[in-house]
């Protein structure tokens, strides 16, 4: 199936931000929300144990068990009272049950939301597994940010925070923050989460080395998005005349290049997490 291109109607960034209050709680939902599927989780196998926990994935199972019930679809639940406290350590960092609880409670709620607009039932227990994914993710990148000397200045901040109020439509950097207050976020963990997504986007350009394509790429790109170069597969088979719903290459030459990097710098996002589990270690108790 084709994936039909709209021309660009605004500016956009490279990295687009998901749900905002989801994203700056989460800190990962962009690598979340922006990493292929089975990438920027590595499961089981990658983790490594410490000596004390080795052994120890019955114990852990038999938590994630305990965790969780029915809910009234059918699907699986999870009692957040029951969860182990941490969930998970990350090179001796822990991932306490309230920053967990937090994170999953508004991915949780924005669920639910799908589901009432006619999405898939919500399955908690899977929800609750990529939750515990993004932050371990967003501590292991956090961590190597720090030891790289990443910092964002509250200049960077301010300007990230009016970046993400206008592509959220919200107005200014400052009502953005009055909006989260009112979901529950303090200013200062507002703030906090921005600066470490900045961190994450500042080590995947100092270590993802992503190039920005050329228009040969972005033609072939467009190519492959569309099954025609330029509209003239699709001018051909309606007898030479235009298919409106295919936007001419150039009219979309700037989002193929924003898509296109996005793509790569998911991608390097998504190596340098695996380089960094390989070498962490890390104990997930869910």
């Amino acid at each position: 199936m084709r994936r039909i291109l709209q021309p660009v109607t605004g500016t956009t960034r490279s990295r687009s931000r998901g749900a905002l209050g989801i994203a700056l709680a989460a800190t990962l939902a962009l690598a979340a929300c922006s990493t292929p599927d089975g990438q920027d989780g590595q499961g089981d196998d990658a983790a490594v144990t410490s000596g004390a926990d080795a052994g120890s994935g019955a114990d852990a199972a038999s938590a994630t068990t305990d965790a969780g019930s029915a809910t009234a679809d059918g699907t699986a639940g999870i009692d957040p009272d029951a969860l182990p406290d941490p969930v998970a350590e990350v090179n001796g960092e822990q991932i306490t049950r309230a920053d967990f609880v937090e994170v999953f409670e508004q991915q949780l709620e924005a669920s639910r939301q799908q589901e009432q607009a006619g999405g898939p039932p919500v399955d908690e227990v899977a929800l609750s597994e990529g939750v515990l994914e993004s932050l371990v993710g967003s501590a292991l990148l956090t961590q190597e940010g720090e030891r790289l000397g990443l910092e964002a200045s509250n200049e960077e901040i301010d300007a990230e925070l009016d970046t993400l109020a206008e592509l959220n439509g919200v107005g200014s950097g400052d009502e953005l923050v009055a909006v989260l207050g009112e979901q529950g976020m303090a200013e200062e963990q507002v703030r906090e989460e921005v600066g470490r997504l900045l961190l994450i986007d500042e080590l995947v350009q100092e270590q993802g080395q992503v190039q920005a394509p050329s228009e040969e790429e972005l033609r072939a790109y467009y190519e492959e998005l569309t099954g025609s170069v330029d509209g003239a597969d699709d001018a051909a088979a309606t007898g030479g005349a235009d298919d409106s719903s295919v936007p001419a290459f150039d009219d979309v030459q700037e989002q193929l290049a924003e898509q296109l990097t996005r793509e790569r710098e998911n991608e390097a996002l998504a190596t340098i997490l695996e380089e960094l589990e390989e070498d962490a270690e890390i104990v997930r108790n869910l």
